[in-house]
């Protein structure tokens, strides 16, 4: 009780450890001075040396015993910083040191390892977001590298394979024998549908990478072209709910390529792994934010075990970058419900 109201008393000072330190030490040795010179004067002669070492021995640890708390004590708020340390070492990058009025000094250095982290925690954040915009930026290129000219080199190619058909057709018989001709004309017809074949993957991969309908038409149209499109590669039934608000219209670009993303990749999970019957994909908006949930029937999993795969960091991350979080509901044999919260942007003033 009497070291806890000293170190009560300490607080209120507001003192450094050293200070604490040499001002606790020369109270404890004043004390002691006082109560040697009390028993000295009191003390039998015939006695004198038993009640000395008594007393310097009662003296020793009463020191040790006041310097351990102080320190302990002291050093109470470095070892909580520690196991702050190590978990963000871990990878738990949201974790933060308590700031406490214990130690001035300690406190100075928690606050500032937290700023440490926070401002980490923000280059991060722009290093990813950099990251990703990038990386759309690759995807658009590509896409309309393919679109343009694989697919008009494709269409050449067809162009040029019924100019052909049609001449090896009109030649007379005197030219070209008709046996030939026909083996002619089947490989031109052949090649002309390996063409089309390939220049119809080349569009829907073109589509796939960087669909134009959400640079052109935002984000509603594109979650339609995203329902289709998995109906027809997929054969998965999607039920698309989207609600009625005009902000789907002045939603930002990064906004609504973030929750397209997730969406593709959610649809993406439950067609290859979910071994689902049906899916639903719902779009909402709740008191300054955007809700998008992708539910599905399939056979689930434990999000224990596969917390890190399927894509799931990649929508983590894209769902960070805003401010929003993602979360899982998954359990086996009873399907996957998948949900992000995106707080809306602050308008502009």
């Amino acid at each position: 009780m009497t070291m806890r109201i000293i170190w009560e008393w300490l607080r209120r000072w507001q003192l450094s450890l050293f200070e604490k330190v040499i001002l606790t030490n020369s109270l404890l040795l004043l004390a002691e001075a006082i109560a040697a010179l009390w028993v000295t004067s009191h003390a039998l002669e015939a006695h004198h040396f038993l009640i000395d070492t008594a007393f310097l021995v009662a003296a020793t640890l009463l020191s040790i015993a006041i310097n351990a708390f102080l320190l302990r004590a002291s050093f109470r708020p470095l070892f909580r910083l520690l196991e702050v340390i190590r978990r963000v070492s871990a990878g738990q990058t949201e974790a933060r040191a308590e700031l406490a009025a214990t130690d001035s000094e300690v406190g100075q250095l928690a606050a500032a390892f937290n700023a440490m982290l926070d401002r980490l925690e923000e280059l991060r954040h722009q290093q990813s977001a950099l990251i990703l915009q990038a990386r759309e930026e690759e995807l658009r290129r590509v896409s309309r590298e393919l679109h343009d000219e694989s697919s008009q080199n494709l269409t050449a190619v067809l162009v040029y394979c019924e100019i052909l058909m049609r001449t090896v057709e009109s030649l007379p018989d005197r030219v070209i024998a008709g046996e030939t001709r026909q083996q002619l004309v089947t490989s031109c017809q052949q090649l002309s549908e390996l063409a089309q074949r390939t220049l119809d993957a080349i569009r829907q991969l073109s589509q796939r990478l960087r669909p134009p309908v959400l640079d052109d038409l935002g984000l509603v149209a594109a979650l339609r072209w995203l329902v289709e499109d998995s109906r027809q590669r997929f054969c998965l039934p999607v039920e698309l709910t989207i609600e009625e608000q005009p902000l789907w219209q002045c939603l930002p670009p990064l906004y609504e390529t973030t929750l397209f993303r997730i969406a593709q990749e959610a649809l993406t999970n439950v067609a290859r792994h979910a071994r689902a019957s049906r899916a639903q994909l719902s779009l909402w908006l709740a008191p300054a934010a955007v809700h998008l949930c992708i539910q599905d029937d399939g056979s689930g999993y434990d999000p224990g075990q596969r917390s890190n795969g399927l894509g799931l960091v990649s929508m983590r991350e894209r769902a960070a970058l805003l401010g929003g979080r993602l979360s899982i509901d998954a359990h086996p044999g009873q399907g996957t419900r998948v949900e992000v919260i995106l707080p809306l942007p602050a308008p502009a003033t």
